[in-house]
C-alpha cells in the first residue's frame, strides 16, 4: 500500500506543481505590484470606507442574485422532478447548457432586447402598451435580472437533478397519514434536498460575487461596481496598479475565507439507489406544465432569439447578410479581425482545455485514492483571485519578461484560460474518480500489473465519459472567457468575446450577433458531445 500511496502521490505531483506555479505566479505578481511603494497602499486601500463600500454591495447583489435565482427554482424543480411531458428534456437539457453560457452573450442580448431603443420597447409601443419607452437597462435590477438569467438555470437543473433521484417513500407515508402537499413539501422534500440548495445558493454566490462584465455593461454608473470591475477601473481608466494590486489582494483574502466557509471542496452524500418515479402529465397538470415551460421560455428565450434576429435584420426590419459577409471576408472594418478572432477562441480554448483535462485527471485520481480533502479545496483557489485580477497578474508578470512578442501574449492568455478553468474540470471528473471501486486497480494490481499500468489500463478509461464533459465545459468556459483576457491581452490577443464587447461599445450589434451566434453554435455543439451518454463505458457503484 505504501508504494501505492507513493505512486499517486508521484502522479499528482507535476500536475500540482503546474497548477499552482501557474496559478502562484500571477498571484505574487499582483502582490509585488501591491507593495511596490511599501504597505501604506495596501494598509490605506484595506482601511478605506469606500473598500468596505464596494465589499459591502459585491456581497449584496450576489446575495441577492443567489435568493432570487434559487427561490425561482425551486417551484420549477419540484414539478419537472415529479412528471413528464412534451418538451420536458429539452428544457432540462437547455438548462444544463446554460450553465456554460458566456456572459458577453446575456449582455448583446439584454441590450437587444430590453434597450431603450430595444426589440421589446419597439413591440409594446406599436401594439400601443405603452407610450413612453420603458428605461431597464444600466440600472440595478438590470444587473439583478442578467446574474438570475444566467444563474436561474443552474439552480434549476441541480435541484431537479436532485428531487428526481430522492426516496419518495417518505413522501408518500406523510400523506397517508393524511399530511398536506405542503407541509409534505415543507417538511419531508425541502429537508432532503437541502443540500443541493444550498450548494446551488453557494455556487451562484460564487459566480456573482467577481461579475465584471455583466456589471460594467449593465450597470450604467460606478456606484454599481463590483470589487472586479473597479479593480479594472483602476488600472486601465486611473492608471494606478497600486491601487488596483492592493484591491486585488483584499478581493482574494475575502473570497478565500468565503471559500473556506462555504466548504467548497467538501465530500458530496451519495445519491439514493431507489429513485423518484415520474409520471406522465395529464389533465390540470398538462396545463400546469404548460404555464411553467411559458414562463422559463419567455424568460430564457427571447434575449436569445434577439441575438438570432439581428444578426440577419438591420434595426428597422430589412433583411440582409452584410455582417456575415464581413465576417468572411478580409476587410479591416469587420472581418479579417472576425476570422481572426473565431481561430484565435477556437485554439487558445482547445489548448487550455486539453491541459485543463490532463492535469485534472491526475489530481482528482490521486484526491480520492490518497482520500485527500485538502486537494479538491486548494484547486478551487484560483476561484478566489477572480479572472480579471489573474489578467492583470499575468499582464505584470508579461513587463518582467526580457523576450516580447505576440506569441508570448498567446502563451500567456491560455495560461490565465487554464487556471480559470482548471477549478471546474477538477470538480468535474472526481465524481467519476470516486465511482471507481478502490477493488479494481488493486486486482489490476494483484495480476502482476504496475500502478501505472494500472492507471493507465483500468482507472483512466473508465473516466473517458467524465473527461469529456470536463473537456467540453472548459471549452465553453473558455470560449466564453473575457476577464481575463481583456485584462491581459490589451488589444493583442483578440478572441470572438472581446470582439463581441468591442462591437456592443460601437454600437454594430449586427455584427455583434452574427459573432455571439458562431460563439453559442459552436459552445452548444461541444457541451452537447460531452454530455453524449458513453454507453461502452459505464461505471459501477461499490
Amino acid at each position: 500500500m505504501k508504494e501505492r500511496d507513493k505512486f499517486y502521490l508521484k502522479l499528482s505531483l507535476p500536475a500540482l506543481i503546474i497548477t499552482f506555479l501557474i496559478f502562484l505566479l500571477p498571484l505574487f505578481s499582483v502582490l509585488g505590484r501591491a507593495f511596490k511603494d511599501g504597505p501604506e497602499a495596501v494598509i490605506n486601500t484595506f482601511c478605506d470606507a469606500y473598500t468596505w463600500r464596494l465589499l459591502a454591495f459585491t456581497v449584496w447583489e450576489s446575495l441577492l442574485s443567489a435568493v432570487i435565482s434559487v427561490s425561482l427554482a425551486i417551484p420549477f424543480s419540484v414539478f419537472f422532478s415529479k412528471y413528464s411531458f412534451f418538451g420536458r428534456k429539452a428544457i432540462l437539457t437547455a438548462s444544463d447548457i446554460a450553465f456554460a453560457l458566456p456572459a458577453i452573450l446575456c449582455v448583446l442580448g439584454f441590450v437587444i432586447f430590453y434597450g431603450n431603443n430595444g426589440i421589446l420597447n419597439n413591440i409594446l409601443i406599436s401594439l400601443g402598451l405603452i407610450e413612453d419607452k420603458i428605461k431597464f437597462l444600466y440600472s440595478f435590477p438590470s444587473v439583478i435580472m442578467a446574474h438570475v438569467y444566467l444563474n436561474f438555470p443552474v439552480a434549476f437543473s441541480l435541484i431537479t437533478s436532485a428531487l428526481a433521484g430522492m426516496d419518495e417513500k417518505e413522501e408518500m407515508a406523510s400523506k397517508l397519514l393524511g399530511k398536506s402537499n405542503f407541509y409534505t413539501f415543507i417538511r419531508i422534500t425541502i429537508p432532503k434536498v437541502k443540500g443541493t440548495i444550498i450548494s446551488a445558493f453557494i455556487l451562484i454566490f460564487l459566480f456573482c460575487f467577481p461579475s465584471f462584465l455583466i456589471v460594467m455593461s449593465l450597470g450604467g454608473s460606478p456606484k454599481y461596481y463590483t470589487i472586479e470591475a473597479e479593480i479594472y477601473r483602476r488600472t486601465y481608466t486611473d492608471v494606478n496598479t497600486v491601487s488596483s494590486s492592493s484591491l486585488a489582494l483584499f478581493s482574494f483574502i475575502i473570497m478565500s475565507f468565503l471559500l473556506l466557509v462555504s466548504g467548497y471542496g467538501r465530500e458530496e452524500k451519495k445519491a439514493s439507489r431507489s429513485k423518484r418515479i415520474i409520471k406522465k402529465a395529464k389533465g390540470w397538470k398538462k396545463l400546469e406544465a404548460f404555464v411553467l415551460s411559458c414562463f422559463i421560455f419567455l424568460f430564457l428565450a427571447p434575449p436569445l432569439l434577439s441575438i438570432v434576429y439581428r444578426a440577419f435584420f438591420t434595426k428597422d426590419g430589412v433583411f440582409t447578410l452584410k455582417a456575415w459577409i464581413d465576417i468572411a471576408s478580409s476587410s479591416p472594418t469587420g472581418a479579417g479581425t472576425g476570422m481572426e478572432a473565431i481561430l484565435n477562441s477556437l485554439l487558445i480554448a482547445f489548448l487550455s482545455s486539453s491541459l485543463a483535462v490532463s492535469l485534472s485527471t491526475a489530481i482528482s485520481i490521486s484526491a480520492v485514492r490518497r482520500k485527500s480533502r485538502i486537494i479538491p479545496l486548494l484547486t478551487s483557489l484560483p476561484m478566489a483571485a477572480g479572472s480579471v485580477s489573474l489578467g492583470l497578474g499575468f499582464a505584470f508578470l508579461s513587463t518582467r519578461l526580457p523576450y516580447k512578442s505576440i506569441y508570448i501574449s498567446y502563451i500567456l492568455v491560455i495560461l490565465a484560460h487554464l487556471v480559470v478553468v482548471m477549478p471546474f474540470t477538477v470538480r468535474t471528473i472526481m465524481p467519476g474518480a470516486k465511482r471507481i471501486p478502490n477493488t479494481l486497480p488493486l486486482a489490476s494490481m494483484c495480476l502482476g500489473k504496475g500502478c501505472y499500468s494500472s492507471y493507465r489500463k483500468v482507472e483512466k478509461p473508465m473516466l473517458k465519459s467524465y473527461r469529456r464533459r470536463a473537456f467540453a465545459f472548459a471549452f465553453a468556459l473558455s470560449l466564453g472567457e473575457v476577464n481575463a483576457t481583456m485584462a491581459l491581452a490589451e488589444g493583442k490577443v483578440t478572441t470572438l468575446p472581446i470582439l463581441i464587447y468591442k462591437m456592443i461599445n460601437q454600437y454594430n450589434y449586427q455584427g455583434a450577433s452574427a459573432l455571439a451566434i458562431i460563439l453559442l453554435t459552436t459552445a452548444i455543439i461541444v457541451f452537447a458531445i460531452g454530455e453524449k451518454e458513453d454507453k461502452t463505458n459505464v461505471i459501477s457503484g461499490n
